[in-house]
């Protein structure tokens, strides 16, 4: 059961009804977390922004959700987790991988670079050093990626903390448990 409204999409006016019918234009439905999201439509809006800038700069969809996982594992976020595995997927992950970046051990260089920098960011005491920043670039990402990724986990967070405080059951397939 949900903590806040959910506004449903059958139920929704507005700029709510634009931004859903775009969602299910791009994915077929509108997610659960979306319909709770939506009961500031300034939220949902910004939510949806940011997210289709992210997808139009320079850090691929394979990135972005490799920083997805990982948050949403530091997070232990249900809902994320089985969202993102199934986007991660998607954009090229095998599951094995999947749980990899969730458990920090993925076997590819560069995508383990950018777990661990992003893991560290978040992390709530998290001291980015010199050398931390020096790794992620070594490992070939540029200034404006590593911007994007420190951009994508903070809207990452956002929808872990969201689901947190709304709990909207989960409507993608579960994530393996590690």
């Amino acid at each position: 059961m949900t903590r806040l409204n959910a506004v449903a999409p059958d139920q929704a006016a507005g700029a709510v009804k634009e931004m859903y019918d775009a969602i299910r234009q791009a994915i077929g439905v509108v997610p659960n977390i979306h319909q709770g999201i939506a009961n500031s439509p300034t939220a949902l809006q910004g939510f949806l922004q940011l997210g289709a800038s992210l997808n139009a700069g320079q850090l691929g969809a394979l990135d972005q959700e490799a920083i997805a996982l990982a948050v949403s594992q530091a997070y232990d976020c249900k809902y994320c987790l089985a969202a993102h595995t199934l986007l991660a997927k998607k954009a090229g992950l095998t599951e094995v991988e999947t749980i990899e970046v969730r458990r920090g051990t993925i076997k590819k260089p560069t995508l383990a670079a950018l777990v661990q920098f992003v893991t560290q960011a978040i992390r709530p005491d998290g001291r980015i050093t010199d050398e931390d920043v020096a790794a992620v670039k070594a490992a070939g990402y540029s200034d404006a990626q590593i911007t994007e990724a420190v951009l994508t986990a903070a809207q990452i967070m956002f929808a872990n903390v969201f689901q947190r405080v709304h709990q909207a059951p989960v409507d993608f397939p579960a994530a393996p448990s590690l």
